[in-house]
């Protein structure tokens, strides 16, 4: 009977996590979309250093979400 608590405790924190990295996955696509807009709107020289920031988060919280899938 422990061991039925255990199980259905590890699945749910296995859920949790999945559940956070693919929040923060959305965040990071919000950060990109905003800093995108942000560059339209103002000129500046550090404009395309952003950007290229704000993709190579986007495609770690990618690989971090897969990661979490392959593991977990």
């Amino acid at each position: 009977m422990i061991a039925d608590i255990n199980n259905y405790l590890h699945l749910a924190e296995k859920i949790f996590v999945v559940l956070g990295t693919i929040i923060y996955l959305i965040f990071s696509g919000i950060i990109v979309k905003q800093t995108s807009t942000m560059s339209k709107n103002v000129d500046d020289k550090f404009n395309a250093v952003l950007i290229i920031f704000s993709y190579v988060h986007f495609l770690f919280s990618l690989l971090l979400v897969l990661l979490a899938l392959v593991i977990l």
